[in-house]
C-alpha cells in the first residue's frame, strides 16, 4: 500500500467556508470536514461586501486544527467565481471584495449594444452576464474611482487567499474565465475585451497551471502553526464549478452535470470551446475547467431560492425546520405545482422570496388568496427541475450529443425530491452523489500534483471507488410540463 497523503481542501462558498481533510491511500480518497463556519455578505453604506479577512481567519483556524493531527502534504483553495479585490503596487489590499449581488455592474452591461455583446462573446467565449467581474470593475470605476486608480493588481477570491498564504500573486484560469476578460481558447487575457471595456490590461498577474506549486506557506505562518516542514499550496481548479466537475463520478464520456449549490451550473465537459450565436442565444457559456478542459454550461438559479424560502418559513412560523421536513411540505400541495421562471430578475434577490413568488402566481392567475407554503415548495421543485431539463435539451442540440446520464453533485444532490423531479423532467437517469464534490475535485487536483501521469478518467474512477452514488430513474413523463415552461419563458421575452 502507498504511503498515505494528507491533503487539505479549503472550500469557501456563499453560505459557509470549511476546511476538508483528504486522506488518499492510492485506491480510495476519504474526506473529513475539520471545521465549518457560516459565511454571508455584509451590507455597509448600500453595498454588499465579503469579509475576506474573516474567511482568511477561518482558513488559518482549519490549518491549525489539521496540523495538530497530521503531517499535511499539500493545500488547495476553491471558492465561487467572479468576485475580486484590488491591490496596490506594494501588495496591499485596497478594500474588501464587493459581492456580485450588488447592482453597480448591471448598468454597464445594459449599456452595451447587441453588436458589442456579440463581439465580447466571440473574443472570450464567455456569455455577457450582469455578475461577470468586468462589469463590476466598470461600476467600481464610477463608484470608487480613487480605489481603481490606485490599483496595480486584481486577484480573484481564491487568488487572494493563496497570496495571503504564500506571498505569490497569480490568477487561476478557471476563476479568471468568470471575469469575461479571458480568451478561453488561448487561456490568456483578451486584450480586445479589455480595450472594448476600457479596463487596464496590466491589472492581471501571471496565470497559473493546474497541478503545479503556487508556493509554500510563508515562514511566519509556519512559525505560527508550529510546523517545521514546507507545505506546498497547489494550483487547483479554484472556481468551485470547475472543481466539482472534475469530481463528477461518471464512467461515461457523454454526460451532463448539474453542480448544485447557491447557483446551479448545468453543462457538459468538452475539450474545446464552442463559440457561435447558437450558444450565445441559448444562454450558454464556455468556462475553463480542470486541466485544459472546457465546461459548456449555463449559470442557472440554484439552491439560493430554497435557502431563502426556508429562512423565511422559519421566521414566519417561529420554529426551526430540518431540510427533510421542509422539502416534504411540497408533498402536501393540493396541486401539481405552479410554474415560475426561476431565472427571472425578480427572484434574484427580493426582500421576501416567498411573497415575491406568491405574488407572481396571483398576477399570472395561477393562484389567489392566502399564501400556501406547500404549493410554493412544490412549485420550486418542479420549476427548478424544468429549468434544468430545458438547458440539458439545449446542450444536446448544440453539442450534437445525447447524454447517457445526468450527474448532480454538490449540496443539492441531497435534495431527493428535486433529484427525482429532474429525472422525470429530463427523462434520463440521474445519478446524485458527492455532496463534497468541490472539495473532492480540489483534492483530486492535488493528487495529480503528486501523480502527474493520472488522467481525468483515472481521477473519476477514484471518485467512483470512494463515494456512494444514488440513482433516480424517470417515474413520470413531464413532456407537457416542459412545453408549458417553455411557453412561460417565451411569454416573458415577448
Amino acid at each position: 500500500m502507498k504511503e498515505k497523503k494528507h491533503m487539505l481542501s479549503f472550500d469557501c462558498g456563499n453560505s459557509s467556508f470549511r476546511m476538508v481533510l483528504g486522506i488518499y491511500d492510492g485506491e480510495k480518497l476519504r474526506t473529513e470536514v475539520i471545521e465549518q463556519t457560516p459565511n454571508d455578505m455584509v451590507e455597509i453604506g448600500g453595498f454588499y461586501y465579503w469579509d475576506i479577512l474573516n474567511i482568511y481567519k477561518g482558513l488559518l483556524s482549519g490549518l491549525k486544527t489539521a496540523v495538530l493531527k497530521h503531517r499535511i502534504d499539500s493545500i488547495g483553495i476553491c471558492t465561487w467565481g467572479v468576485d475580486f479585490s484590488l491591490f496596490d503596487k506594494n501588495g496591499f489590499m485596497l478594500g474588501n471584495p464587493l459581492s456580485y449581488r450588488n447592482n453597480i455592474g448591471s448598468e454597464n452591461l445594459d449599456g452595451l449594444s447587441e453588436k458589442e455583446e456579440s463581439r465580447l462573446f466571440n473574443k472570450t467565449g464567455i456569455l455577457c452576464d450582469k455578475i461577470n467581474s468586468c462589469y463590476m470593475l466598470k461600476g467600481m470605476m464610477r463608484s470608487f474611482p480613487e480605489m481603481v486608480k490606485a490599483a496595480d493588481r486584481l486577484l480573484m477570491i481564491p487568488d487572494i487567499l493563496n497570496y495571503f498564504l504564500t506571498g505569490t500573486m497569480m490568477n487561476e484560469p478557471s476563476e479568471l474565465s468568470t471575469t469575461q476578460l479571458m480568451n478561453v481558447k488561448t487561456r490568456k487575457i483578451s486584450l480586445e475585451a479589455c480595450d472594448l471595456l476600457g479596463i487596464p490590461r496590466e491589472l492581471f498577474p501571471e496565470i497559473s497551471t493546474h497541478g503545479t506549486t503556487l508556493g509554500f506557506l510563508r515562514k511566519e505562518l509556519k512559525e505560527e502553526l508550529g510546523v517545521s516542514y514546507d507545505i506546498p499550496v497547489i494550483a487547483v481548479p479554484s472556481h468551485d464549478t470547475a472543481a466539482a466537475v472534475l469530481a463528477v463520478p461518471a464512467a461515461e464520456n457523454n454526460f451532463a452535470f448539474i453542480s448544485s449549490g447557491t447557483w446551479a451550473l448545468i453543462g457538459t465537459e468538452l475539450q474545446e470551446p464552442v463559440i457561435n450565436d447558437k450558444v450565445r442565444k441559448a444562454g450558454l457559456t464556455n468556462e475553463v475547467g480542470g486541466f485544459g478542459t472546457i465546461t459548456l454550461l449555463k449559470n442557472n438559479a440554484g439552491m439560493f431560492l430554497i435557502q431563502r424560502l426556508k429562512k423565511e418559513y422559519e421566521q414566519e412560523t417561529g420554529q426551526k425546520a430540518g431540510w427533510g421536513a421542509f422539502n416534504a411540505l411540497g408533498d402536501r400541495a393540493s396541486k401539481e405545482g405552479m410554474l415560475f421562471d426561476v431565472n427571472s430578475i425578480r427572484f434574484f434577490n427580493p426582500v421576501n422570496m416567498s411573497e415575491e413568488i406568491w405574488n407572481y402566481f396571483c398576477e399570472t392567475g395561477q393562484a389567489a388568496g392566502k399564501k400556501d407554503w406547500n404549493i410554493i415548495i412544490r412549485s420550486f421543485q418542479v420549476s427548478m427541475a424544468l429549468s434544468y431539463a430545458l438547458t440539458i435539451e439545449n446542450l444536446e442540440h448544440i453539442s450534437g450529443r445525447e447524454f447517457e446520464a445526468v450527474y448532480i453533485v454538490g449540496g443539492g444532490s441531497r435534495n431527493v425530491r428535486l433529484c427525482q423531479a429532474t429525472a422525470d423532467c429530463t427523462g434520463k437517469r440521474v445519478s446524485a452523489g458527492g455532496k463534497e464534490s468541490t472539495s473532492m475535485g480540489n483534492l483530486l487536483a492535488q493528487i495529480k500534483y503528486f501523480e502527474p501521469d493520472k488522467e481525468i478518467s483515472d481521477l473519476r474512477r477514484l471518485v467512483l471507488n470512494s463515494i456512494a452514488v444514488k440513482t433516480y430513474m424517470p417515474l413520470e413523463d413531464k413532456t407537457m410540463s416542459l412545453e408549458k415552461y417553455k411557453g412561460l419563458l417565451q411569454g416573458r421575452k415577448s
